[in-house]
């Protein structure tokens, strides 16, 4: 297990020095932090073809992970870096895209410990963590997809405030209230939290599945510190 741990970081340092250096030419932020969930969900998967377990317990996790990385990937790459002005002042450093290939590695941990189960079958627990992946998946894919149309809702009245640069600053601020954000007001990051959970109950039966619970503490304790970035238009 800890051969592929270690081999599991080589893979996401090599794939993150890359990124920087295509970082440098793209010259828009937001690179290392989109790629991060994309790189954890290729983990889950390189997990469950290299583990030694049944193979019903990585593959259904690699399955919850990978769509997780790859949904989450893809709506940070097309919402705040591709749809971004390049900016030659920017320059994200060497060490911000390592970090963020350790905190990738981090969150493959429950993909790593289930590849290792050996049990034949899925057990209650882990059929109720997938439901319950599920709702959460579900729930964080609406709040995001709401999120940006009520951005970019708010950036078209902004354009189309002929007011001093004030006027128009007052005209775009303001907290997302609109679906899901009506009554959940930290809805993607209450969503992440769920959705950990989720993965670390499925591991939880696996050896060392304990470790997992790592992962939503993180998640935790980053919703109790830093709130939410997406509830605000920037």
């Amino acid at each position: 297990m800890l051969a592929l741990a270690a081999a599991g970081w080589l893979f996401a340092a090599v794939a993150m020095a890359a990124l920087w250096r295509w970082h440098l030419h793209l010259r828009k932020p937001g690179l290392a932090e989109a790629a991060s969930p994309l790189i954890t969900g290729a983990l889950a998967v390189i997990y469950a073809n290299a583990g030694q377990g049944a193979s019903v317990h990585g593959s259904a996790i690699a399955w919850m992970i990978g769509s997780w990385g790859a949904r989450l990937g893809v709506y940070l790459l097309w919402d705040e870096v591709f749809d971004q002005p390049a900016n030659l002042d920017v320059r994200e450093s060497f060490a911000t895209f390592e970090w963020r290939a350790l905190e990738a590695v981090f969150f493959a941990i429950p993909a790593l410990l289930a590849s290792f189960n050996r049990a034949a079958t899925l057990s209650t627990v882990e059929l109720a963590a997938a439901g319950v992946w599920l709702a959460a998946f579900a729930g964080e894919t609406t709040a995001d997809r709401q999120f940006v149309r009520w951005r970019r809702g708010r950036a078209s009245v902004a354009a189309d405030t002929p007011e001093s640069e004030a006027d128009r600053r007052q005209a775009i601020n303001g907290t997302c209230r609109v679906g899901v954000w009506r009554y959940v007001p930290r809805a993607h990051e209450l969503f992440e939290l769920l959705t950990w959970t989720a993965h670390a109950a499925f591991a939880w039966s696996s050896p060392s599945g304990w470790l997992a619970a790592a992962c939503p503490i993180a998640v935790a304790y980053r919703l109790a510190t830093g709130g939410t970035r997406r509830a605000q238009l920037r």
